[in-house]
């Protein structure tokens, strides 16, 4: 029995022997050693079953229905423990159950109440104190299903004190006045026996008064636990820590609060591994992209990439074969359907066939034709799928040898007479169809004063805040006014003239360019 359940013990005791004494008439007769022991021994008893009651009716209980419980448990004890006292008044002395049994029994359960809305908040705060902000059970990091809301609680606790005041003071009031009419007093009697009246009223309303407030006292305490407890994590989470939890353990709004707190904090930290994750793949597809063009005789070569997300579906790449003297180079530039980490991570598994079969002898049709078996093996019946230009230019021979996989069609643009080219090709991205056989054209290198743009489809089709691409007129205008530029200024030009045209608008899509010029 802890220092405070003893207190009201001994409280509930005294409520029982004083007020008896004080409203029953009939039992003002008895020693006071008699009236004291009517209602120790059914105290006493509530007492010891508690005491051997309490902690297995606790241990395996969520924490925020500790409190609840126990204050089933105590109001039960005391109840019970009142109603043994007014049996005891009725059998040990004959007095009416109803009557001076009934009334000393109301002293005990007065004071039973108060202690166990007291006790049971002495619980919650034992409970709020010792929670694990950090650690501790998952059942301490959210509440149980049943929620019973602030109010509901506050309308109970006043409407119960509210009831019990009620009760006491009519008791009292009924017997004075019942005394007054059996003495047969007078109204010059009132002025010497009024006082007396009054300082028993006032002695009674004292002690409820000191009783409430100290419920409002301890109701305060634990609603400044909660509070600390609630800020202290939420200032943790403002400085990055996300590894403490609020402790749930009140069924009601707070313990709501502290769930979607925690929720929310889980969410945090599931996003930040993302992010972080997300991070990590962005440095590891930046490291893919070439970080500068090869030098071929009479070309020059710039190229860029810009996603929309942390990590895009888009790349470019130069590719040498694998006899160092060949002097050819090949320049795929693709773009894998969606967005986000799952077409980078297909972006990656593309480039690296393509790549390998590049290498490879081959024609560059019967390159890509292999590596689209091997795709389409990896992604099959998964509904994606990639676009890709490849191009193998040998200065040797002076000529480019192109396939158009399903992509954007690259523009060649000849400056001498301001024409303009697209490349399309017959064939159908990769990934589609294993079984599909590719196709090869062939043009001459571009030569001075001529640039061949190969780009995605986000650098078309970017949008501006009215929905309106940028659209072929615009690229077109780029290149004629940057013709005699190099090819890195014209890659930084056509990327300034869509970030100028779409403003403040979202990138949609990701940006892909490799410029060739002839020199």
């Amino acid at each position: 029995m802890t220092l405070r359940a003893a207190t009201y013990f001994l409280l509930a005791l005294a409520g029982g022997a004083l007020y008896g004494g004080r409203v029953c008439p009939l039992l003002e007769g008895l020693t006071a050693p008699r009236l004291w022991l009517l209602p120790l021994l059914p105290l006493a008893a509530a007492m010891l079953v508690r005491a051997l009651a309490l902690r297995p009716l606790l241990e395996l209980r969520h924490p925020a229905l500790r409190a609840r419980l126990q204050l089933g448990l105590d109001l039960g004890l005391f109840t019970s423990a009142a109603l043994a006292t007014a049996l005891a008044v009725q059998l040990t002395h004959g007095f009416g159950l109803m009557g001076s049994g009934l009334k000393m029994a109301l002293g005990v359960f007065t004071v039973g109440v108060f202690a166990s809305f007291d006790l049971a908040l002495e619980r919650e705060r034992e409970v709020i104190s010792t929670a694990r902000p950090r650690t501790g059970p998952a059942r301490e990091h959210s509440p149980p299903g049943r929620v019973v809301s602030i109010a509901s609680q506050f309308i109970l606790v006043t409407t119960t004190i509210i009831l019990l005041a009620a009760a006491v003071l009519l008791v009292v009031l009924m017997r004075d006045i019942q005394w007054f009419s059996e003495q047969g007093l007078g109204p010059l009697s009132l002025p010497i026996l009024g006082p007396a009246v009054l300082g028993e009223l006032l002695l009674v309303m004292g002690t409820l008064l000191v009783l409430t407030v100290n419920l409002a006292v301890s109701y305060a305490r634990n609603l400044r636990l909660l509070f600390a407890n609630q800020t202290a994590v939420l200032e943790a989470v403002s400085r990055g820590d996300l590894s403490r939890r609020v402790p749930a353990v009140t069924c009601d709004e707070m313990g709501v609060i502290a769930a979607h707190t925690n929720t929310m904090i889980i969410s945090l930290r599931d996003g930040q591994r993302l992010r972080d994750g997300l991070h990590i793949a962005k440095e590891v597809q930046q490291n893919l992209l070439p970080g500068s063009a090869p030098i071929l005789p009479g070309l020059e070569m710039a190229g860029a990439a810009v996603f929309s997300e942390e990590t895009g579906g888009d790349f470019f790449d130069y590719i040498g074969c694998d006899d160092e003297v060949c002097g050819r180079i090949a320049v795929a530039v693709g773009d894998v359907s969606g967005h986000g980490i799952g077409a980078a991570l297909l972006m990656a598994a593309g480039r690296a066939l393509v790549r390998q079969s590049a290498a490879s002898p081959g024609s560059p049709a019967g390159n890509i034709t292999t590596a689209n078996r091997h795709l389409a093996r990896d992604i099959d019946d998964t509904g994606r799928f990639m676009t890709l230009f490849f191009m193998v230019l040998d200065p040797a021979s002076g000529e480019a040898t192109w396939v158009n996989a399903g992509h954007q069609p690259p523009l060649l643009h000849d400056s001498a007479d301001d024409s303009f080219r697209q490349l399309r090709g017959r064939d159908i991205p990769l990934g589609v169809d294993r079984q599909w056989r590719f196709h090869q054209e062939t043009m001459p290198l571009p030569g001075p004063g001529q640039t061949l743009l190969i780009g995605t489809d986000g650098l078309w089709e970017a949008q501006d805040a009215r929905g309106e691409m940028f659209g072929p007129e615009r690229v077109r205008r780029v290149l004629r006014d940057n013709a005699d530029a190099g090819a890195q200024a014209l890659v930084r030009a056509l990327l300034a003239a869509v970030a100028d045209f779409t403003g403040p608008t979202p990138q949609d899509d990701d940006i892909t360019l490799v410029v060739v010029k002839g020199v």
